[in-house]
């Protein structure tokens, strides 16, 4: 909930950013001569902050995780403004007659002006509103290792707008929680602290503990809300934490009937981009074969079995961005094994592919075969199923929605090659089937994208 409030706090300052900067710009193109003409720029120049709010998404300037006063963050801002230039030159410019007037300096002026403020009202709020005034006070009650891991992130990432007051547990505690204030009792920690927390986090198993359980719903009166751990992990690391994995939970949280008239609805959207990216296939497959069989002799495509939606085997299509060291073109000459970073199977022309994902391109015909949707886990190969269902006893419920083309899981996370990684990745895909919906789905297209133009594709 946090986390959409302060999107929602750096929406609205950017958007006030966004119109002073503009309202600057006629100042400054006319001083004190009024110009209807352009004022008649306003209706369009609202459409085209719509266009700017939706390439700083894409940037990564509403990531709230990241956003804080250093160099790499302000070049977002650059990069937006430069990027809302071009995007506001091609919108005015291809109906010249929609207006009476030459915009450009007025766009010069504006993106000047209003991405400006836009950092000088980023500077503020990472400096102040997010790390001082726009911070809830947390208290952990029991002890678990996941609350060690939380507390290491939000300390990293005090932007987040969490401060851990303390915690009630008279257990060993590992570091970072090991220094925080502790007490045998909530009212102890509150006279310790002096502090009234805004958050109480709880941890499983402690419903038998009266006097405690009197003690959080005394506090109910304080306004403060009593959150169980499993909830606010997955709220601060979009993920499932897997020590709640039964078979009771997943009854409880995956209501997939509800879930089947936006799965239907996903279905026209699939095909709609498929018939896209098949047009867009059509266009570069020349220039992208060519480059392919330049670089290393073989075949321009190479598929690969991956498991489907209930289990189903199919046959995945990319082009080949590996080495092709068997008669088929595969680069496996020992049985499978996963991708790894820097990998030196993978050739020169095949690496661009990856960062820019043009390799999986060709999987518009896995989509419109119904094998695969534009958003769902990553489909994996038969035989790594097999090994990490037999470590993981809920492995197969990410295969209960049809496999996509890019995931809540990839944009987190590139590659998962170890069994710790791939329950990582799990805790990622179970998130994405309980939570799936319209507006998780735009986020994913739209990191995706950013990911896609920043080539960090692997």
């Amino acid at each position: 909930m946090l986390y959409r409030l302060k999107q929602l706090t750096l929406l609205a300052g950017d958007a006030v950013a966004l119109l002073i900067g503009f309202f600057l710009a006629l100042t400054e193109r006319y001083w004190w001569r009024s110009s209807s003409g352009d004022m008649a720029l306003l209706y369009p120049m609202l459409i085209l902050f719509s266009g700017a709010v939706l390439i700083m998404f894409i940037t990564g300037l509403y990531d709230i995780g990241h956003s804080r006063n250093t160099w790499k963050f302000y070049q977002k801002i650059i990069v937006s403004a430069g990027s809302w230039i071009i995007f506001g030159m091609v919108a005015f410019y291809l109906r010249p007659d929609a207006i009476s007037v030459s915009p450009k300096t007025i766009l010069i002026l504006t993106a000047l002006n209003s991405f400006g403020f836009l950092a000088i009202w980023r500077f503020l709020y990472n400096r102040f509103l997010s790390t001082e005034m726009l911070q809830l006070p947390v208290v952990f009650v029991g002890a678990a290792p996941e609350m060690a891991e939380l507390a290491t992130l939000l300390a990293a990432e005090p932007e987040r707008g969490y401060r851990l007051l303390g915690t009630v547990t008279m257990e060993q505690l590992p570091a970072p929680l090991s220094s925080l204030p502790r007490a045998a009792t909530l009212q102890q920690l509150l006279a310790q602290t002096n502090s009234q927390p805004a958050i109480i986090v709880t941890a499983p198993r402690l419903s038998r503990n009266l006097e405690l359980s009197k003690e959080l719903y005394h506090q109910l009166f304080s306004q403060t809300t009593i959150i169980t751990l499993e909830k606010f992990y997955e709220e601060i690391f979009g993920r499932i934490p897997p020590f709640i994995f039964s078979e009771s939970w997943f009854l409880n949280n995956l209501n997939e009937q509800q879930k089947k008239i936006y799965d239907r609805w996903r279905i026209v959207t699939d095909y709609t981009c498929a018939v896209l990216m098949g047009i867009f296939f059509g266009v570069t497959f020349p220039f992208i074969a060519m480059a392919i069989k330049w670089r290393s002799p073989g075949p321009i495509f190479y598929k690969q079995e991956r498991v489907g939606r209930m289990g189903k085997i199919f046959w995945i299509y990319k082009y080949r961005t590996m080495k092709a060291l068997t008669v088929d073109g595969g680069a496996e000459l020992a049985g499978a094994r996963y991708a790894a970073t820097d990998d030196d199977r993978i050739t020169r022309v095949g690496k661009f592919l990856r960062k820019t994902r043009l390799d999986e391109v060709p999987q518009f015909i896995n989509i419109l075969k119904n094998e695969m949707a534009i958003i769902g886990p990553r489909p994996e190969r038969p035989e790594f199923v097999a090994e990490l269902a037999k470590q993981m006893p809920f492995y197969s419920l990410r295969h209960l929605i049809k496999p996509g083309l890019t995931g809540w899981a990839q944009i987190k996370q590139s590659y998962y090659a170890t069994l710790e990684e791939n329950l990582r990745k799990l805790e990622y895909d179970l998130y994405y089937l309980k939570n799936r919906g319209f507006w998780i789905d735009v986020a994913i297209v739209l990191r995706t994208i950013n990911i896609v133009i920043g080539m960090r594709g692997r």
